[in-house]
């Protein structure tokens, strides 16, 4: 019915013009949103004003919800660590801790890394110490270069739970955990075969 009133126009691919308008947009992040304030407001049996009293606007509630979810990513993690007394076992751990917060959290895991969002140090008062501590324990694998080890890690967990909860239907082979021990250990046989001396 709606189709029929839709007058085509032969001057103008205007399919091929939608379509390119949209990749276009796509050039650029898109927004992930925190739920609406009417919808928050609803879920607390309060009228939308009220959210007022506590936050201005939606940009701080945002934020409010951003430093809690990633305290609560952070603090996951380093339980994790403090728990496993092997140094070349806290990369496993850490790992595993990171993949099953964002398997748990799936649209919080999207705000805080699948949006442009900052995410300033200030977000979580500990994020500093676990980025170190992640550095540090990268230095096991890449004494040369732990920082760029640490990023390439963090990518790789990354790619994990994001790929899973967007393709959970997807039969991968192997659970998360096996997963992140390949991925930790293959950096350590990168790191030690690049390191061997070239046979003359």
């Amino acid at each position: 019915m709606f189709n029929e009133l839709v007058t085509k126009t032969d001057s103008r691919d205007l399919r091929s013009e939608l379509v390119a308008a949209a990749i276009g947009m796509l050039a650029e992040p898109q927004a992930v949103a925190v739920p609406s304030l009417r919808s928050i407001a609803r879920a607390c049996g309060v009228a939308p004003s009220a959210v007022y009293w506590h936050f201005p606007s939606e940009a701080e509630l945002r934020s409010a919800v951003l430093d809690a979810e990633y305290t609560s990513l952070v603090e996951a993690v380093e339980s994790a660590l403090d728990a496993t007394e092997e140094a070349d076992d806290q990369l496993v751990a850490a790992g595993d801790a990171y993949i099953a917060w964002g398997a748990a959290h799936p649209g919080a895991y999207q705000l805080l890394f699948e949006s442009d969002d900052a995410l300033p140090e200030t977000r979580a008062a500990h994020g500093p110490r676990l980025q170190a501590r992640i550095v540090e324990l990268a230095r096991l694998v890449d004494p040369d270069a732990p920082f760029a080890a640490a990023l390439l890690l963090w990518s790789a967990w990354h790619g994990v739970v994001s790929l899973r909860l967007h393709k959970a239907e997807w039969d991968w082979g192997m659970t998360t955990q096996d997963a992140n021990r390949r991925l930790v250990h293959a950096l350590a046989i990168r790191t030690t075969d690049a390191q061997r001396p070239t046979p003359r």
